[in-house]
């Protein structure tokens, strides 16, 4: 164990905090007044030194002064700046710092060297307005003057109230070349704070058919555009991060950000990582030793390593929990006296609070414990979430203030912390009692304290949209991390979290999460009859299969927890994913049993092995899905129990949420369960498995059969909806007898590993379709018309159809035959009309590929562009590539044909494409050039396909670099032939 000495020994606190001096306006800057000099003010505010020592400059403040500095000294740049941000989120500090930096700019310098850099703008006139001072009816005297409005108090302050006397005296706002007037040609800074406040109160003062609240919503407006428009002024006003911190008063927040929005700029004066620093520097005194902080953070690593590594399961776990070590002793120092855990509850979980005051809320809670724990003598090496001193009747007051529910939480904090017979008190007093090492310890209070923290406000959900938060509570883990230390093990946690679950009459578990709540728990009702279903394993068994085929019975497509092989139908119609029994990853010998299923049907060989998927349970959710179901039954059982147990109304809704928390968990497991699927595949001529899985790649789909499909078809493309008609004819050319049933093809495509894998047979008659009316090949629907002639198929081309398009009901795969076109009779003297790919409308360049498919053999002829092209295909080639020069500046309509060796030709096929870089006639072209990572990509899939509904096809150029080079096969099996299956052909550049 390692000594260390506590914090109050250590740490020189701030003389307010040291003394005591905890009132909230110790925290809570009024800038009105800080400029008008009231001795009541804090020193800390009202002295321009101490206020600067007691300040870190964060970025956001330190851009800020960047910003208005440079403007006053006449740089160009943003001169109406809104400070947005939550309530206590340091908008009227901020001001402040802006208007030290002006008036007392040595002090800034003498307790801020960085400032030095900052720009120097000389003479500045300065006016200030605080709504929460300015009175709507009274306004302000100053000087036996009467001073009514928002501009006429800013007009005093600048020297010029004459330019505005009447528009002030009759509360009506003066136009833009009045104010104009009034900001003059000088460096001018303008600092309001409140204007929300002012402007909600001066709505009761009637000025006409209008209100001086309107007046002064207009008048905002003038100023900030008149202000935008000059060389040396600059404006800064605070305004509520949100609606929930209006005052009720949204439409207002609404229209005082609309006024300025098309001149201002948002700046958020402090940023999420910067709270740290910020109550460090307003806390303590000065900055404590290193070697007495490093003392504790080693001290507090090792502990940590060691209880983290003893729960890691292998090399990789152990990997990470030492960088997690490490990671934690560099906050640990960061962050001395406090504990980091601490300080995130407040900046991650309790900002989610709407009556917590952000670093505001913050800095006076922690300066009250910090006071109370060096008075009372029970300061610890650290002051975490574990240490908070609810004892303290000042620590409460402040905790529920900032948290809210003061009143309901007086019976938990009676019946479990500091009640003469709270649970937790009993639980310290007979450990201290078994084991006298943890006399003073108090690990039971000190766990639950923590607990108590975590169950307000909650940690942002990962992934989701800003503001959104998981429910309150914290995990063992989080438990863990914030309470481990050097005279706390992790041993002694565990045990101590078990006894105040079962002890505790308001601390509420889930198996999850810990979380009190003003409702007594039913966790021990349902314990009770988990028990049960721990000797009754079969019952989750079977209910974990009645969950499954819920979610995924009705589909043809899948076969559940098959037991032999022969419970996997053997079809060629649509490719099959059979979901295997969670026993299947508990019993050895995985490989040789997944093979059987993929190549058996009981006791014959599998005859459409490449139509079948196994998809793997993870034994990792073996447990989270078993134990969910488990706590589903006993949740069901005490309902079916509640008279009998006598269950209360609001223990009923407790046992709701706890059915709603485990049917969460139940479905995050099940959605887990299956992440892999296993596939044949042909490796050296060998049979082979093809073990597919999701890894850490991101999917869209939340089904569990959807996440496989996606896995298959998007992911790690194995399975295809679509199929280029090439496949089919290198079918045809397998024997050279140019003709093949329709039948063989399906089998191949079904049966034969290493074929392309198709979703059904309806992929395969879409393939067909678009080769018969492409030409590629001919459909005949009588085969008894198929005859051999020296060897070869051959058919009169009265009964094949080819070249033009069939609907797919005339396909039937199992009587149909394709052809070659070659072995067509009758139409050898006929030459088709080439099918040309897409081309763009416009191009800038002087040429442009023309290509498509048309019959093998035959002379291509482009004619209409700048000259005529011509180029041969060769025997067997039905695609064809052309550049073509085109007439610059006008609309080029190309024709093109093909011909025969005898002269023969086809019908023209033609395109019409505009040269130039001007916009062509009758015509739009979108064009754009970007740069995407992986995930970019899968966000704008649905923004290419908005595109090519709207455009019918659109056209996509790519080009990735790697420094290392491209492994060829990666390419080719990855990239290339994925394209190839779905029937996308690269076009020649």
């Amino acid at each position: 164990m390692v000594a260390v000495r506590p914090w109050s020994e250590i740490v020189l606190l701030h003389p307010d905090v040291e003394s005591g001096e905890t009132a909230l306006a110790a925290y809570a800057l009024d800038l009105g007044a800080v400029v008008a000099g009231d001795p009541n003010v804090p020193v800390v505010y009202r002295d321009a030194r101490s206020f600067w020592r007691a300040t870190y400059l964060t970025s956001g403040m330190n851009r800020l002064l960047e910003e208005v500095l440079g403007r006053l000294a006449g740089r160009p740049g943003d001169r109406v700046l809104q400070l947005r941000s939550p309530f206590g989120g340091g908008k009227s500090h901020t001001l402040a710092a802006l208007y030290y930096a002006i008036k007392n700019r040595d002090q800034m310098l003498a307790s801020v060297p960085e400032a030095e850099k900052l720009a120097d703008p000389g003479l500045v006139r300065v006016a200030v307005f605080d709504g929460e001072k300015f009175d709507a009816l009274e306004g302000k005297e100053v000087d036996g003057q009467r001073i009514s409005t928002l501009w006429g108090w800013l007009a005093w302050q600048l020297g010029e109230y004459e330019l505005v006397r009447e528009h002030d005296e009759k509360k009506v706002a003066p136009g833009g070349d009045l104010v104009k007037k009034v900001l003059g040609d000088t460096p001018t800074l303008l600092l309001l704070d409140e204007v929300l406040k002012y402007v909600e109160r001066a709505e009761g003062v009637k000025v006409g058919n209008s209100t001086l609240g309107s007046q002064t919503l207009e008048f905002v407006h003038t100023l900030s555009v008149e202000v935008a428009g000059t060389r040396q002024a600059v404006l800064a006003y605070s305004l509520q991060a949100s609606a929930r911190e209006s005052y009720g008063r949204e439409d207002l927040l609404r229209m005082l950000d609309h006024l300025t929005a098309r001149v201002d700029a948002r700046r958020e004066p402090v940023g999420g990582d910067e709270i740290l620093p910020v109550l460090k520097k307003r806390l303590v005194a000065e900055t404590p030793s290193t070697e007495a902080v490093d003392a504790v953070a080693n001290g507090y690593g090792d502990v940590i390593r060691r209880a983290l590594t003893a729960r890691a399961g292998d090399e990789d776990q152990r990997r990470e929990v030492d960088e997690r070590s490490l990671q934690l002793a560099r906050r640990l120092r960061e962050a001395y006296p406090f504990h980091p855990a601490l300080i995130d509850i407040m900046k991650e979980r309790w900002a989610s609070i709407p009556e917590f005051g952000r670093t505001r809320g913050a800095l006076r809670f922690l300066a009250i414990c910090l006071h109370a724990l060096k008075e009372s003598g029970k300061a610890r090496d650290l002051l975490g979430a574990s240490d908070i001193p609810l004892e303290d009747v000042g620590v409460r007051y402040a905790f529920f203030t900032e948290v809210g529910q003061r009143e309901p939480f007086v019976p938990v904090l009676e019946a479990d912390f500091i009640g003469p017979n709270a649970r937790a008190k009993q639980i310290d007093v007979r450990l201290a009692r078994e084991n006298p090492s943890l006399s003073g310890v108090l690990p039971a209070t000190r766990l639950a304290t923590a607990i108590l923290l975590y169950s307000f406000g909650g940690p942002p959900r990962e992934s989701a949209e800003a503001g959104e938060t998981l429910p309150p509570g914290v995990t063992e883990n989080e438990i863990l991390e914030a309470c481990l230390s050097p005279e706390l093990d992790g041993i002694t946690i565990q045990a101590v979290l078990k006894e105040l679950r079962e002890k505790c009459l308001y601390l509420h578990y889930d198996g999850v999460r810990y979380i009190f709540k003003t409702t007594p728990n039913v966790t021990k009702l349902i314990e009770d009859e988990a028990e049960y279903f721990d000797s009754h394993p079969d019952a989750v068994l079977e209910r974990i299969k009645e969950e499954l085929e819920r979610r995924l019975g009705g589909r043809r497509e899948v076969v559940l927890w098959p037991v032999r092989s022969l419970d996997i139908p053997d079809e060629g119609t649509r490719f099959l994913l059979a979901y295997l029994p969670l026993e299947f990853v508990e019993k050895p010998n995985l490989e040789p049993r997944a093979l059987e299923f993929l190549t058996q049907h009981g006791d014959r060989p599998r005859r459409y092995r490449n139509a079948l998927g196994l998809a793997i349970p993870d034994q990792r959710q073996l447990q989270p899905l078993r134990r969910a179901v488990r706590y589903l039954l006993a949740i069901e059982s005490v309902e079916l129990k509640k008279r009998q147990l006598g269950v209360t109304r609001e223990q009923a809704e407790q046992l709701k949420e706890r059915k709603d928390t485990e049917l969460a968990a139940l479905e995050s497991a099940l959605r887990s369960l299956y992440t892999a699927v296993w596939l044949l595949k042909m490796e050296d001529s060998e049979i082979a498995l093809d073990k597919v899985a999701i890894g850490g790649r991101p999917l869209q789909a939340q089904g569990i059969h959807e996440r496989i499909m996606e896995l298959l078809t998007t992911v790690q493309t194995r399975l295809f909806a679509s199929l280029a008609p090439r496949r089919v004819v290198e079918l045809l050319k397998v024997d050279g007898k140019r003709g093949i049933a329709g039948k063989d093809v399906r089998d191949a495509f079904f049966g034969i590993p290493g074929c392309p894998r198709l979703t059904d047979e309806g992929v395969l008659k879409r393939t067909i379709l678009r080769g018969v009316e492409e030409g590629i090949f001919g459909y005949v629907g009588r085969p008894d018309k198929v005859r051999e002639e020296e060897g070869l198929y051959v058919v009169d081309s009265e009964y094949a159809v080819s070249g033009r398009s069939l609907s797919e009901e005339e396909v039937d795969l199992g009587s149909g035959f394709l052809m070659l076109p070659t072995a067509i009779k009758g139409r050898e003297g006929e030459v088709f009309t080439p099918v040309l790919d897409s081309v763009p409308p416009q191009t800038s360049g002087k040429t442009i590929t023309v290509s498509g498919t048309a019959p093998a053999g035959c002379l291509i002829i482009v004619s209409g562009g700048k000259e005529d092209v011509r180029c041969w295909m060769g025997e067997g080639e039905t695609r064809f590539g052309v550049q073509v020069p085109l007439r610059p500046n006008e609309m080029n309509t190309l024709n093109v044909m093909a011909q025969d060796s005898d002269g023969r030709s086809s019908m023209p096929a033609t395109i019409q494409i505009w040269q130039g870089k001007g916009r062509p006639p009758s015509e739009t072209l979108y064009r754009r050039s970007m740069t995407l990572n992986r995930a970019q990509l899968y966000q704008v899939f649905n923004a290419f396909g908005n595109l090519a509904e709207k455009a019918g096809r659109i056209r996509l150029t790519v080009e990735a670099e790697k420094a290392d080079g491209f492994d060829p096969n990666w390419l080719r099996n990855a990239v290339e032939e994925p394209l190839e299956e779905a029937g996308i052909e690269e076009e020649p550049e």
